[in-house]
């Protein structure tokens, strides 16, 4: 799991936060295809920046993004993704599940994923909501904060309820 990229991960790190249902690896297949009305790489910063109505997608989820900034690090030779930076009107979907937030970080080499600024995860009519989430994946577990005047929100329906 370390190296397969920023949708998996995020696919994994949205099961703690609604249910622990069980995620299909299919995304772990396929290109990573980013579509954007700009595109900067810095071959010596080793980052990748993305500007203006970006979309990732990779096998069955799209990120949406204002801009997306992905950092790499060359490890033995081979390039990987150290951590990804999504800011403006995040949003992911990946089927009926849906992430937003004003901004999304994830750190590949302690597998925690930041969704921050009115961050939501939608799952049919459950939500959770806070002004952070942050998802541990490794631990399989979810920290949900508010902000200083704020309270966390989570609704949960009964299965027999749900849509």
């Amino acid at each position: 799991m370390k190296h397969c990229g920023w949708l998996l991960l995020f696919l994994l790190m949205i099961t703690p936060v609604l249910a622990g249902e069980e995620i299909s690896r299919a995304a772990a297949d396929g290109p990573i295809e980013v579509t954007s009305q700009q595109m900067e790489a810095d071959q010596q910063s080793g980052k990748v920046h993305f500007s203006g109505k970006v979309i990732g997608k990779r096998g069955g989820m799209t990120i949406y993004a204002d801009q997306l900034t992905l950092f790499f690090v060359e490890l033995d030779g081979i390039r990987k993704i150290e951590r990804l930076e999504a800011e403006g009107s995040v949003r992911v979907v990946d089927g009926e599940r849906i992430a937003t937030a004003q901004k999304l970080e994830y750190l590949q080499a302690t597998e925690k994923m930041i969704l921050s600024g009115d961050a939501e995860v939608h799952q049919g009519g459950n939500l959770v909501a806070g002004d952070e989430i942050v998802l541990f994946i490794r631990e399989n577990r979810s920290l949900v904060k508010s902000g200083k005047d704020g309270r966390v929100r989570a609704v949960f329906l009964p299965a027999q309820e749900k849509p």
